[in-house]
């Protein structure tokens, strides 16, 4: 079963991508590029569902994508 969490990818002041999920609010991260602030975040998404999992939380649904946000597709 796949899943699509949105994210938002903004640069911050050193031109680092911080990469942020409003329906995980726990799971941020980030890239020195677009490229690698993605795979980042697919990292990052994964670790959060299992440590939500780990700890007995629940997985919440994905929420509808907003403008500019970018979808991320997690299986589990």
């Amino acid at each position: 079963m796949q899943f699509r969490y949105p994210a938002r990818l903004q640069p911050d002041c050193s031109g680092e991508i911080i990469v942020s999920f409003r329906d995980l609010p726990e799971c941020l991260t980030s890239g020195t590029d677009k490229t690698e602030a993605l795979m980042e975040a697919l990292d990052a998404l994964e670790e959060a569902i299992a440590g939500r999992i780990d700890d007995g939380e629940p997985i919440p649904v994905p929420s509808r994508r907003r403008a500019g946000e970018q979808l991320i597709a997690v299986s589990m």
